[in-house]
């Protein structure tokens, strides 16, 4: 196998401009593309792959299923072919560099940054998935991230191709990555690179893969009987849900794990919403293998016009090998022939089979390919015929016969270059011309034109920005090409006016641009699943491709309901208003520690969240208050308590009390302040044991009686009424009974 050197160009195509990186299968160069002025990244394969038909058969069948796939963040596949011993596939050349490179230069990511760039991977490799691929080998290496930031997935189906081709025993990956079903020989599905996927996130945490060995079978058989430890055992701080997720995605069991990578993809979002990560722009390594080769500028000797980044420059045409190379397109799909459109499993479904694009033909078939023809054969189209032998005798007759023969082999001749490679152009290059211009050249290399509007970054407004079919590619003369017209770069759409987001994600699509749902947002004013706001903002100009995050609304910002308790309820309906919730049903009951009137408990309990405009339902207290009655006669007392609507259910003598009056109160069965259910409203009221005696010296007797009865005690005297009294029995002061009869002397 000859090496390849700068300089050398695969297929008369691809000129190589230096080497970028190497790996255990293959060597990436930066190439030129000749024939469409392009910077590109060719991936060689190594000699002991290149050299077995297997895998070439098997290479062929990988490019073009990788080849249909189309995002953002995969690396999108232009070609694949061979070249003597060379074998190689053709793709978007990266200019940023790898996540291991950016691993190697900033150590763990914290866990909104390692989310943001997992995220990234997880939507790429959900396209696959869709698509019925499996990855089979995710890891930093294949992770490669853009001069514009963009995290974009590489490598589908290689080691799928390579497989086949390796000893019994074998295990094929990248051992730090692998999933148990990989190491034990099971059936790899898309929960493998769920697997591999949950690895990778474990190592952009911490810094490190999990398992380690002192060979590399022992390195791989360990997570054939340990589980994935949680990120947080090595980097504390690490929040729990970020653990489980890992530990999901790692399940030793495939069934225990998430099905795909949109499966774990909603579950990466959910919990990135949970613990509000923020946006992150993944930064491009600096000291990385690609980036060092962008700083090189590539050599651009052999072209009519400067290289650029996007775009066709117009130049020679330059043949191209027919043996291996097809290129794949994904903007035109024909009807396949089977053998065309080989499946990517062994044991395909029907979603699973690979389409492959094909040039248009007439009637939509399938254009044959051509077939070799022996030296002895007779071109396409022509026949042997045996003609009666020539008379000698007349020149005439001899001259008139070779100028009929000469005639039909003319003929003959033309009409096999017609059907054979006649009636096919090339089509014009014809980027950066006016449409006048660019029409008549399309016309003048025998095609008719449709003019269609595109968006381009590059492209000055109303100037071209290429055909369809693309410059450079055959078609049948006569035949429709469609000249694509510069709008220029999109400018972001207004928001429609109904806010429908299935409305503006066609408005998105009308002009190139990629509809990017985001986190939702709560809006008073915009209904649930409507737009709140987009980023970039409408009517900013931006890129082709650019993704627009929409924001959906979740509706109103729930609230938490406020503490309205010991407010009268005209009060706590104005808070509960004031908070966005409305008054409920109104329960009055009693409760022991509230008066009557008064709000005492909530449902939902304060504090509890509601959405905007739910109703609160209060419970009243119907308590009724003990009044204070202490120190009041027996009568006055009743009197209160019956207007709080408390009855005396009994008088009693409280023991050891003294009053001046019998019939004062000294005790009651509620304290002052005591709430009473109104269903059981009762009091005993307690009048004292003992009674001190008035002092009666020096008063008359009639106004001593009236003191004394008002007392509570009786009155002995022989004397007038009008009589003072010197003398009195017992004397003031002393403590008796209730109904004692005190004498009295008078004079």
């Amino acid at each position: 196998m000859v090496e390849l050197k700068v300089g050398d160009i695969l297929e008369a195509r691809y000129r190589i401009d230096r080497p970028i990186a190497r790996g255990g299968m293959s060597t990436v160069y930066r190439c030129v593309d000749l024939r469409l002025a392009r910077a590109v990244a060719v991936k060689v394969m190594d000699q002991r792959f290149a050299t077995d038909p297997v895998f070439r058969t098997r290479f062929r069948r990988e490019a073009r299923a990788m080849a249909q796939l189309s995002h953002p963040n995969l690396v999108n596949v232009y070609d694949f072919g061979s070249d003597g011993d060379h074998i190689f596939l053709v793709m978007e050349l990266i200019t940023g560099g790898t996540l291991r490179e950016l691993l190697a230069e900033t150590g763990p990511l914290p866990p909104y940054a390692a989310a943001g760039v997992i995220r990234s991977l997880l939507t790429g490799l959900s396209v696959a998935h869709n698509a019925g691929m499996v990855h089979r080998d995710i890891k930093p290496d294949n992770v490669l991230i853009n001069n514009n930031h963009l995290v974009k997935l590489a490598d589908f189906g290689l080691v799928r191709a390579a497989s086949r081709n390796t000893e019994t025993g074998k295990i094929v990956g990248t051992v730090s990555y692998l999933s148990p079903e990989q190491v034990s020989g099971g059936e790899i599905t898309t929960a493998s690179d769920v697997y591999s996927a949950g690895i990778l996130f474990y190592e952009l945490l911490t810094g490190h893969t999990p398992f380690h060995g002192e060979t590399q079978l022992d390195h791989a058989y360990h997570r054939l009987k340990e589980d994935v430890p949680s990120p947080s055992a090595a980097e504390p701080g690490i929040p729990h849900l970020v653990d489980e997720l890992v530990a999901t995605a790692t399940a030793r069991e495939p069934s225990q794990r998430f099905t795909d990578a949109e499966e774990y993809l909603a579950a990466l979002d959910d919990v990135s919403r949970e613990l509000k990560f923020p946006n992150y722009i993944v930064p491009i390594p600096q000291n990385a293998a690609a980036h060092r080769a962008a700083e090189i500028p590539p050599d651009t000797s052999g072209l009519t016009g400067p290289l650029e980044p996007t775009g066709i420059i117009d130049h020679p045409d330059n043949s191209r090998s027919e043996d291996l190379t097809e290129v794949i397109r994904q903007t035109r799909v024909a009807e396949p022939d089977p053998a065309w459109a080989p499946s990517f499993n062994d044991n395909p479904a029907a979603h699973e089979t690979s389409i492959l694009a094909q040039p248009n033909v007439p009637g939509g078939a399938i254009a044959p390919a051509r077939q070799p023809v022996s030296p002895d054969a007779p071109p396409p189209g022509e026949t042997h015929t045996h003609s009666a032998p020539m008379s000698n005798r007349s020149g005439w007759t001899l001259a008139l016969w070779l100028v009929v023969i000469a005639a039909l082999t003319a003929a003959i001749a033309l009409g096999g270059w017609w059907f054979g490679s006649g009636r096919y152009g090339e089509i014009p290059q014809v980027f950066g011309m006016g449409e006048q211009e660019a029409t008549r050249v399309l016309e003048q290399a025998g095609f008719s034109t449709e003019v269609r509007e595109v968006y381009d970054n590059n492209t000055t407004v109303s100037l071209a920005a290429g055909t369809d079919p693309a410059a450079g590619e055959k078609e049948v003369r006569g035949r429709s090409v469609t000249l694509l017209i510069s709008l220029g770069k999109p400018v972001i759409p207004a928001l429609p006016d109904n806010r429908d987001p299935e409305t503006y994600r066609q408005a998105l699509t009308q002009h190139s641009l990629v509809y990017q749902r985001a986190e939702q947002e709560f809006s008073d004013s915009i209904p649930e699943g409507k737009i709140v706001r987009v980023d970039p903002s409408p009517g900013q100009t931006v890129n082709v491709d650019t993704q627009i995050s929409v924001h959906l609304s979740k509706g109103p910002a729930p609230v938490k309901v406020p503490d309205v308790k010991k407010m009268e309820l005209d009060k706590a309906q104005e808070v509960l208003e004031k908070a966005g919730l409305k008054l409920g049903d109104i329960r009055h009951q009693f409760d022991a520690n509230a008066e009557s009137g008064l709000v005492f408990a909530t449902d939902p309990l304060p504090g509890v969240e509601l959405a905007k405009g739910s109703a609160v339902n209060v419970s009243v207290s119907t308590a009724i208050k003990v009044p204070d009655v202490v120190g009041l006669t027996r009568d006055k007392a009743e009197e209160k308590l019956r207007a709080e609507g408390i009855q005396v259910k009994s008088v009693e003598v409280a023991p050891n009390t003294v009053a001046d009056r019998a019939d004062t109160v000294v005790e009651i069965s509620a304290e002052q302040g005591q709430y009473l259910d109104p269903e059981n409203a009762w009091v005993i009221l307690k009048t004292p044991e003992k009674v001190k005696v008035p002092r009666l010296l020096g008063s008359k007797i009639s106004d001593a009686r009236q003191k004394l009865e008002a007392a509570g005690l009786g009155i002995r005297s022989s004397d007038e009424d009008s009589s003072r009294i010197y003398h009195q029995s017992p004397k003031a002061g002393e403590e008796v009974s209730p109904s004692t009869v005190v004498t009295v002397d008078g004079l």
